[in-house]
């Protein structure tokens, strides 16, 4: 279980999604804040300091991609997990190169492995 002061930042426009992921972390311990577009998920990272950070990259007003290149400009170290339908090759080359410690397909992964994930990235 995680401690209490263990904050995730979910960045995810899909309301059920975000929910239902949002939820299974507070489950675990975690606690966790929610941006449902990407200005939100900069404003966020820019002021609170996460252990993880889940992101979509396909968001309104900035994109995933946005947010990465904010993090990098601003050496903000906390590992991001990209959560994403895009499964283009270049795309997971391109947000590795920004800085993103894992690359996952919504469809490809049940959410007790994105939780596994997530408790991984926190204990390092």
């Amino acid at each position: 279980m995680a401690t209490e002061k263990t904050k995730i930042l979910i960045a995810e426009d899909d309301p059920f999604l975000s929910k239902v992921v949002g939820a299974t972390l507070q489950q675990e311990g975690f606690e966790v804040d929610h941006a449902k577009n990407g200005q939100e998920a900069i404003d966020l990272a820019g002021k609170n300091k996460y252990k993880v950070i889940l992101l979509d990259l396909i968001m309104p007003i900035k994109n995933g991609f946005d947010v990465l290149n904010f993090l990098k400009k601003e050496k903000i170290k906390t590992p991001v997990l990209v959560f994403t339908n895009l499964s283009q090759e270049e795309d997971k080359k391109e947000v590795m190169e920004l800085g993103a410690k894992g690359f996952y397909i919504k469809s490809s992964i049940a959410i007790n492995e994105l939780i596994e994930i997530v408790h991984k990235f926190v204990k390092s």
